[in-house]
């Protein structure tokens, strides 16, 4: 495989406070985009607050950079990456009732991040966590402790499934 350089495109936020949103389309391909704008909060899938005073990059990762399988199909990808100093964090986006979890965290985040640590040093980033964000879920009755400790023992990367991010 190819090395795939993921912070070529990345844009530069210095909001305390965005959100990352998805619009969905299959038809049109989109990548996921951040959003300042309080009036685009509607569309927020996930709310992102910075506590640092430093800039946090965003990346976006579906229908942006093209990474592909061996038999040439375009291969499964989490919608976008924030990238600070000491953070890097891998996030899906979700819109869906049910059955979403797996979907999202072994085939998008995880695909992801295999990808990443092939074509990046991940260590260099103190914290690496993933997110997986659904905005009809944004809370959680069940609780996915070992499935989320189980993740992090095996990838080296805490999974969080909620929207909030808090960047500190």
């Amino acid at each position: 495989m190819e090395k795939i350089d993921f912070f070529k495109d990345e844009e530069e936020i210095n909001a305390a406070l965005f959100g990352i949103c998805d619009d969905e389309d299959e038809a049109e391909k989109t990548p996921a985009y951040a959003s300042t704008e309080p009036a685009q909060r509607e569309q927020w899938i996930a709310i992102v607050e910075n506590r640092t005073k430093e800039p946090v990059y965003f990346i976006a990762v579906d229908n942006k950079i093209e990474i592909k399988r061996e038999n040439g199909e375009m291969e499964n990808r989490c919608d976008a990456l924030l990238r600070h100093a000491k953070y890097i964090i891998f996030v899906e986006l979700k819109d869906q009732r049910k059955d979403w979890i797996t979907h999202a965290v072994e085939e998008q985040l995880l695909t992801t991040i295999r990808i990443f640590k092939n074509c990046h040093d991940i260590n260099t980033f103190r914290h690496r966590m993933a997110y997986a964000c659904n905005k009809k879920h944004p809370t959680f009755a069940v609780s996915h402790k070992e499935y989320m400790q189980r993740f992090k023992n095996e990838y080296g990367v805490r999974l969080i499934i909620g929207s909030d991010i808090v960047i500190k």
